[in-house]
């Protein structure tokens, strides 16, 4: 059965994050909260990197600039990574280097599918030209709303969000085994360098 193709700007609300240089102008008399930021550094290969997270001292930053489970994060300028929000990254304030992508009540698209095929290489082509600028190729608002979105069934786009989310997951655990092999390897030579000394 053939996909129905729609603008992303009809599937999903669109926001532009927070400018940081005003979220940190702090006037007389604001409160101010200390929050995780996420940062471009932070999103690479459609997952959040927790240890590039800033924590900065804002004010007078509205709620729906912060991260809400099932949201789409998109970098505004290249490389155009997209993540998808899970409950452990809640809260994260996003700054103007990203576009929020957000469920509506009558969205007819599965969150974690559209990150999916945001992810994916036609998609960044697509993505990057539609980008302006002579130095900086950014993404803007306006233009991000007209790509359009190819949308299977809801059952189809379950499924391969749930496959997404289960590749996502096995890449992390084989960073984590990578990571845990090269420390045995450097323990493992450090011991035999100090057996023969």
């Amino acid at each position: 059965m053939p996909c129905e193709y729609l603008p992303l700007g009809s599937l999903v609300d669109i926001k532009t994050g927070a400018p940081m240089s005003r979220a940190k102008k702090i006037a007389v008399g604001d409160d101010l909260i200390e929050t995780r930021v996420l940062v471009p550094a932070a999103m690479a290969d459609s997952r959040i990197d927790d240890a590039q997270l800033v924590i900065e001292k804002v004010s007078k930053v509205k709620e729906e600039l912060f991260t809400r489970e099932g949201d789409v994060i998109i970098k505004a300028s290249t490389p155009y990574d997209c993540v998808y929000i899970d409950k452990e990254h809640e809260g994260l304030l996003v700054t103007s280097f990203g576009l929020i992508l957000r469920s509506t009540s009558e969205s007819l698209v599965d969150m974690r599918y559209l990150a999916l095929f945001l992810g994916l290489e036609q998609a960044n082509t697509e993505l990057q030209n539609m980008s302006k600028g002579m130095t900086i190729q950014l993404l803007k608002k306006r233009d991000i709303g007209d790509l359009m979105i190819p949308v299977p069934s809801t059952e189809e786009q379950a499924r391969l969000g749930a496959l997404s989310e289960g590749v996502q997951r096995y890449k992390e655990l084989c960073r984590a085994i990578s990571e845990k092999s090269n420390v045995l390897l450097q323990s493992e030579f450090a011991r035999i360098v100090q057996a023969i000394n």
